[in-house]
C-alpha cells in the first residue's frame, strides 16, 4: 500500500532534475501522475529514466504553460483524461549561471527570470487552484535564495522571495477552501541527474525531495497547511 494509492497528481516541471525525483516518488507511492511539457522528447526521456517505476500510471501531455490561454487549454486536456486532481506540485524555475550585479543586468534577462521563476508560478496557481476540491493539496517548490540576499545573483533571489509572498497570499485567499497550500524551500544544493554531488554527502537528493513532497500530498500530512518548509542540508 502506498501513501497516495488512488490519488491523481499533476507535477508541473516534472521533466526537470528535481521534478523527476518528485514524479518518481509519487509513482512509487501509488499515485497516477500527470506530467505536461512543451517537448515530446523531454517526456520520452523522462519515461526512459523512470524505468523500474510504475510508468503505467504516468500520463504525459504535450502542452504549454507560458500564458494563461494555453494553460487553460492544457487544464482541459488534463481534466478530460483524469477527471479530478488530488494534488498539484509546481516545481518551476529558470536557470541563471551568470555573476552580474543587479544594476548591470539586462532588462531582457530580468524579464526572462521573472517569467520563468515567478510568473510561471502565478499562471500555474491561477490555472489549477480553482479546480482543486477540499482535501487536495497544492505545493510550490522554491529555492533557498528566497531567504538570503546573494550579491550578483539578484535574478535568483528576487523572484524566489516573491514566490514566498505569492504562497502566503494564496494561503490567505484560499482559507476555508479545504485545499492545503504549502511551499517547500530547497535550502541546499540538490543532487540530480545533472549534478552528481560526489564528495558532498550533505546535499539533498532529488528523490529525497520527491519523497517529502509525496508525503506532504498524502493524508498523513493533512495537518500541514499554510506552511513555508525549509529542507536543509544533511548534518
Amino acid at each position: 500500500m502506498g501513501k497516495l494509492d488512488g490519488k491523481t497528481a499533476l507535477i508541473l516541471g516534472g521533466t526537470g532534475g528535481v521534478g523527476e525525483g518528485i514524479v518518481r516518488a509519487f509513482l512509487n507511492e501509488g499515485a497516477t501522475v500527470v506530467v505536461p511539457s512543451r517537448s515530446d522528447d523531454r517526456l520520452q526521456q523522462l519515461t526512459d529514466r523512470l524505468e523500474g517505476s510504475a510508468t503505467e500510471r504516468l500520463i504525459e501531455i504535450v502542452g504549454d504553460m507560458s500564458d494563461t490561454e494555453p494553460a487553460e487549454e492544457l487544464r482541459q486536456q488534463i481534466l478530460s483524461k483524469v477527471g479530478q486532481l488530488d494534488a498539484v506540485v509546481a516545481s518551476l524555475n529558470g536557470r541563471w549561471n551568470e555573476d552580474i550585479p543587479l544594476v548591470k543586468t539586462s532588462l531582457d534577462d530580468w524579464r526572462r527570470m521573472m517569467d520563468s521563476n515567478l510568473t510561471a508560478h502565478f499562471i500555474a496557481a491561477k490555472t489549477f487552484l480553482p479546480v482543486l476540491e477540499s482535501g487536495s493539496s497544492y505545493t510550490l517548490i522554491g529555492g533557498g535564495a528566497a531567504l538570503k540576499a546573494i550579491p550578483n545573483y539578484g535574478l535568483v533571489c528576487i523572484p524566489a522571495a516573491a514566490e514566498v509572498m505569492l504562497t502566503q497570499v494564496l494561503v490567505e485567499e484560499m482559507k476555508g477552501s479545504g485545499v492545503r497550500i504549502n511551499e517547500v524551500i530547497l535550502n541546499s544544493y540538490i543532487v540530480t541527474r545533472e549534478r552528481d554531488g560526489e564528495g558532498h554527502p550533505e546535499w539533498i537528493k532529488a528523490d529525497e525531495v520527491g519523497r517529502y513532497t509525496a508525503w506532504l500530498a498524502s493524508n498523513e500530512a493533512s495537518m500541514v497547511s499554510g506552511t513555508i518548509i525549509q529542507l536543509n542540508e544533511h548534518p
